[in-house]
């Protein structure tokens, strides 16, 4: 499955990914309990007994930013392989009917920073999940010409992004964002990359990455958190990291100027996709620009349409986005609009985004009379983000893919949570972090129209 950033199983899955820090649970409830094997895996399991099931999240420090010109495309394609393919012990079509049998959901998912898999079961089956998860990401059968029959499925993902007008310029968008940076790598791949990947190019890349220390397991459900501990220690303790190399890289460089590119395609309506770099993963500043992103391009009243309206232009769909990295971050509006009305579109969300610093979000901003009729944007947006994120810990596996996901990417445990932060923000933060990124007067501009007659 081709699921990267912008891309993911639902619109705000990033969001659900950063909205639950939810490790002050370890201090707060007893039916938690985060730990590490003494062969450096990361363990976080959470006993819920609300549904009979149980879910399993399991991330690989490994992404995009890790491969190279000659491996472009190579976790997407491990991605695909532990999906579909054989172990040492199973071939691909057992494994299939196995989970089928089993009642279980499975599914993965490629981004620039790691790998998930993701597994869902009915609890009474939960120590075949536990099985099968170490099964598929550590006793991978690799054989050339499995490999070249999962390359056709890939290749045909890829051809699908060149088709769709938004996917291929937010496409570009990123990689033009992140230039000079190992993020620039296309999450999906590069075509004549994957064409010409061996075997043994994919074993030697497994092998390095796919080990305990690189890794992080969350297991969430109905389940006895002491057994299942013990359980996972004697499952998972005796793996090895032989041929791990810790790797870090720098943090992703401001832009030198404005980067704008323009294609045309087989299209009715003009798209255009404004990027701009944003706070990282482990910076304070993510919050702000998470209710930045909630009050400009989602939400009952997006503030992005005001620039649009003002002129009589009038977007087919605009929304604006916002992820978090652990080198980097980044911010994305994106409209589509009548092609005769692109350019304008741009240079008025541009000049917008450069006053949002003076903007007024709170009632708080206002005095006297004017201050009943203000519409309050900041309190209107925590209520939302808020309401998304109760909503989100009823969805097991997306509150353990964010567990799994902070288990390697936090820096720190230190710190408040998500919500917490949330709501000490003010507009003066607002208008800062604006300034900073918002204004801040160097983007990737990407737009697609239909050819020129």
């Amino acid at each position: 499955m081709l699921n990267f950033e912008y891309f993911y199983r639902f619109p705000v899955i990033l969001f659900l990914l950063v909205i639950l820090s939810l490790f002050s649970f370890a201090q707060e409830n007893t039916k938690t309990k985060q730990f590490e094997l003494e062969n450096g895996l990361k363990v976080f399991l959470y006993e819920r007994h609300s549904v009979p099931l149980i879910n399993f999240a399991f991330a690989v420090n490994c992404g995009s930013k890790d491969e190279t010109e000659k491996t472009s495309g190579i976790v997407h394609i491990l991605e695909h392989y532990i999906m579909f393919r054989g172990t040492e012990f199973r071939s691909g079509d057992q494994l299939a009917q196995d989970i089928r049998e089993n009642g279980a959901y499975f599914n993965a998912h490629t981004s620039r920073d790691l790998a998930y898999f993701e597994m869902t079961l009915p609890s009474e089956n939960g120590d075949f999940g536990l099985n099968l998860q170490k099964e598929i990401l550590f006793n991978l059968k690799l054989t050339q010409e499995e490999l070249d029959d999962e390359k056709e499925v890939i290749l045909e993902e890829i051809n699908k992004i060149y088709d769709d007008p938004m996917r291929y310029a937010t496409a570009l968008a990123y990689q033009n964002l992140f230039v000079g940076h190992p993020y620039q790598n296309p999450v999906y791949g590069n075509l004549d990359s994957i064409k010409k990947l061996t075997v043994d190019q994919v074993q030697e890349f497994y092998s390095r990455f796919f080990v305990p220390k690189n890794s992080a397991l969350v297991v969430l459900g109905d389940f006895d958190l002491p057994e299942m501990e013990k359980k996972i220690r004697d499952l998972y303790g005796d793996l090895t990291n032989e041929n791990f190399v810790e790797v870090e890289f720098e943090n992703v460089l401001s832009l030198s100027d404005t980067i704008r590119i323009e294609k045309e395609m087989d299209v009715n309506l003009g798209y255009l996709v404004i990027g701009m770099l944003g706070p990282d993963y482990n910076s304070p500043d993510q919050y702000s620009i998470d209710l930045l992103s909630e009050i400009l391009g989602r939400g009952v009243n997006p503030l992005l349409y005001k620039p649009l309206s003002q002129r009589r232009l009038y977007a087919n769909s605009l929304s604006m986005s916002f992820g978090a990295y652990v080198y980097g971050g980044a911010i994305f509006i994106n409209v589509s609009i009548d092609p005769k009305n692109i350019n304008t579109a741009e240079k008025e969300i541009i000049k917008y985004l450069k006053s949002v610093r003076k903007e007024s979000f709170s009632k708080d901003d206002f005095v006297g009379e004017s201050q009943f009729y203000a519409m309050d944007y900041l309190e209107n947006a925590k209520n939302q983000i808020k309401f998304r994120a109760h909503e989100s810990q009823e969805e097991g596996l997306s509150v353990a893919l964010t567990l799994a996901r902070h288990l390697l990417m936090k820096k720190s445990s230190e710190g408040s949570s998500y919500l917490e932060n949330i709501d000490k923000l003010t507009s003066s933060d607002l208008r800062k972090s604006a300034g900073n990124y918002l204004g801040a007067g160097r983007y990737v501009i990407v737009s697609i129209t239909p050819p020129k007659k």
